[in-house]
């Protein structure tokens, strides 16, 4: 590459290897003129390493394999390897647009206060008699100046960006959060809630939506609510924690909106009421995360360092 660039982009993957083959081509076909994309492979085999081998003759991609499991930490070598101050991440089993590298650096310097962004994440075609897609939809940008503004805004991390050494110096992602951690979920929003816990913004954009394609069945759509409500709760204990009282109003607020009123929706039209288990798993990750000592400088969890193998081509 002839100059440092001024954008990375981030694709964790762990055995996916037919969608992650998808994701790296939506990047590399993006207008940007100076980029890198790095795909953190936590893989058990060597089929996505086999997959993506035609893309090493490109020269801005770059895959890592990394043994160590947990999405929480491959977002962290991801920043680590980064060159550009400027990193994006979108899942493996999504598209992104031609322009969303060239939209989310335009959003990071018209707004430099701002270290996380989040952007649309559509659904794929899919059959919703059988199941749904994760997805998020905002109907304008907006900045998240604080806690209360936050209550509303829910980007996931399928559309994530990050200042780098904004990020890293926070203590990068909770390494205990994230699918394949303690807590399978939350590594996402987590990062924007200690950005405004640590005075930071965060900002919500409209104008380009990333395309999800990771269908689940209903039945699947269960565990994966018990799975991120319990990652939730174990991240909005951290600021609570570590001091930061304001953070209280987000707990109330999913108490109260997703986790009570939004269950009783169905009532008003006299069916049985749906999504209790929320506030179940949300009051498990509270009360679990309070076991596990915490950075109050950082919000992070602390655990036993490791010392990853890595090993990259």
């Amino acid at each position: 590459m002839a100059s440092r660039p001024r954008i990375s982009a981030v694709i964790c993957t762990r055995n996916r290897s037919a969608s992650t083959v998808m994701a790296v081509q939506s990047i590399l076909s993006n207008s940007h003129s100076n980029f890198e994309l790095i795909l953190v492979d936590q893989s058990t085999d060597a089929e996505t390493e086999h997959a993506v081998a035609s893309f090493h003759m490109n020269p801005r991609f770059q895959y890592v394999r990394m043994p160590a499991k947990g999405l929480g930490k491959a977002r962290n070598l991801g920043l680590q390897l980064a060159q550009a101050e400027i990193v994006a991440f979108t899942d493996d089993d999504c598209r992104v647009p031609t322009n969303w590298l060239e939209v989310i650096e335009s959003t990071f310097t018209c707004h430099p206060r701002v270290t996380v962004i989040f952007s649309n994440v559509e659904a794929g075609p899919h059959d919703t008699t059988a199941g749904f897609i994760p997805a998020y939809h905002c109907r304008r940008n907006k900045v998240i100046r604080n806690f209360w503004d936050k209550c509303r805004a829910r980007g996931i991390g399928a559309s994530m960006a990050v200042r780098r050494d904004d990020v890293l110096a926070m203590g990068g992602f909770d390494e205990m959060l994230g699918v394949g951690s303690v807590f399978p979920s939350c590594e996402d929003a987590d990062i924007a809630i200690r950005a405004l816990a640590l005075g930071q913004w965060v900002y919500e954009s409209a104008e380009v939506s990333v395309t999800h394609y990771g269908f689940r069945t209903w039945w699947e759509g269960k565990a994966l609510a018990q799975r991120d409500w319990r990652g939730i709760g174990a991240s909005y204990i951290k600021p609570l924690r570590a001091g930061h009282w304001g953070s209280l109003i987000i707990i109330f607020y999913e108490i109260l909106v997703p986790c009570f009123l939004e269950p009783m929706k169905p009532m008003l039209r006299l069916r049985r009421p749906r999504g209790f288990g929320r506030m179940v798993a949300f009051f498990y990750g509270f009360i679990g995360g309070m076991q596990y000592p915490l950075d109050s400088q950082h919000i992070t969890y602390q655990q036993p360092p490791e010392i990853p193998v890595i090993i990259g081509l």
